[in-house]
Formats: structure tokens, C-alpha cells, sequence
């Protein structure tokens, strides 16, 4: 990571005020007007991962073409070292400072750091996409200190390849079997994958109805 990278967090103590939470919640209209609003700070990634004090918002995508789910495995150049050589079904990473300027769809730039990511991980081409989940695991040390937003997105094809060297062996399997095989998976995949039917139902909810993502 860059040595001076700025990172999107919040502090911990306002979970409290807005519904604190272990596990994952549905209720994400609420959390998700709460992590892309001020006040909010842009804190130094470097201090922020070892710092209690603060929660890095995380969009958290699972890529869904029919009935099959992206799973990758975290590999050596990930930046994240507590998680390589666990499988994960999630797309994402921090959201940037140099995501936030006049044209964001929201103030801190939450949805155009969630694309740049998508594009920077891995090459696909989005039909539609939902904001369904949140994650608040403190059981983790990665956890304790990060709370992801899980997006459902769907693919026009599974011809996918990996941009970093962080996604290795990237290819779609039926959900059925990432869901039986559960245990090799970093702990947010397996909140979802345990979660999965109520999150692809909240997406399809949702697409039907656009207004629901305002």
C-alpha cells in the first residue's frame, strides 16, 4: 500500500449510537446512509489497521452469474496478510481519499472507490448490482478493525481474469458447493455463503424496485 494512502473509517464508539452488531445484518438501508455521510474521516491506512479505535468501511462484492458465485484465493501479493491462502467470494478494498471529488454520487466517494476497486481486482462486465448486507466481525483481527458493505453483483460471462496478484485462481463455482466447502473461506465469505439465499433474494427485491438502493 502507499506509505501515505488515506482510508475511509468512522469511529468505532458510533456503531453504538446507530445499532451496534456481530455477524452480518440485512439491515443495510440503515448502515449504508451511515458509512457514505459525514462525519467521517479519511484516516492513514498504515495507523488505521492496528488502531481499535476506528472501523474501515470495506465494500464487499460477490460476483453472481445464474447460480454460481466468484470464489478466488488470496495469494501472496494481497495486501492484506492475515487473509492469504483463504478463499474468498468477495471483491473489494478500502475506500480511497482520491475517490471523493465533485462528481461522486455520494460526499465521501464510497461508490466510485467501490467500481475502481471492482476494475482494479478483477475484468467482468456488470449487468446489476445491490447493496444488500453489512459486516461487523469482531472476532477477527482483520475484523476488529474493518465493517464491509456486501454488494450482490451479476455478470454477463464467466470469462474472468485476475488484475492482481492478490486474486489467484479466480473461477465461478455453484453456490451449493462454496456453501459445503465453507470452511477453507475467510470469515466474511462464510457469513455470506451461510446468508447466501436471504442476500440473492434482498438483491432481487431490490432490483425490482430501484428506489430501494436510494
Amino acid at each position: 500500500m502507499p506509505a501515505d494512502e488515506r482510508v475511509l473509517c468512522f469511529e468505532r464508539r458510533l456503531l453504538d449510537e446507530v445499532g451496534l452488531f456481530q455477524g452480518l445484518s440485512v439491515d443495510v438501508e440503515k448502515y449504508l446512509k451511515f458509512v457514505t455521510k459525514p462525519p467521517h474521516l479519511f484516516h492513514p491506512r498504515r495507523k488505521a489497521e492496528q488502531d481499535l479505535r476506528y472501523k474501515q468501511v470495506i465494500p464487499y462484492v460477490l460476483l453472481i452469474s445464474d447460480n454460481r458465485v466468484l470464489r478466488y484465493q488470496r495469494g501472496k501479493g494481497g495486501e492484506e496478510t492475515r487473509l492469504r491462502g483463504l478463499w474468498s467470494i468477495g471483491i473489494g478494498g478500502h475506500i480511497s481519499n482520491e475517490d471523493r471529488d465533485l462528481f461522486s454520487e455520494d460526499k465521501l466517494g464510497y461508490y466510485d472507490g467501490m467500481r475502481r476497486e471492482i476494475k482494479e481486482e478483477v475484468d467482468l462486465e456488470p449487468l446489476s448490482e445491490a447493496a444488500v448486507a453489512v459486516i461487523n466481525d469482531d472476532t477477527t483481527e482483520v475484523g476488529s478493525v474493518h465493517f464491509g458493505v456486501v454488494h450482490i453483483m451479476h455478470v454477463a460471462s464467466e470469462s474472468v481474469v485476475g488484475r492482481k496478484k492478490g486474486i489467484v485462481a479466480p473461477e465461478f463455482v455453484p453456490i451449493s458447493a462454496a456453501v459445503k466447502d465453507s470452511a477453507n473461506y475467510e470469515s466474511w465469505s462464510r457469513l455470506c455463503l451461510e446468508n447466501m439465499d436471504m442476500l440473492l433474494a434482498k438483491a432481487a427485491e431490490i432490483n425490482l424496485d430501484p428506489q430501494r438502493a436510494d
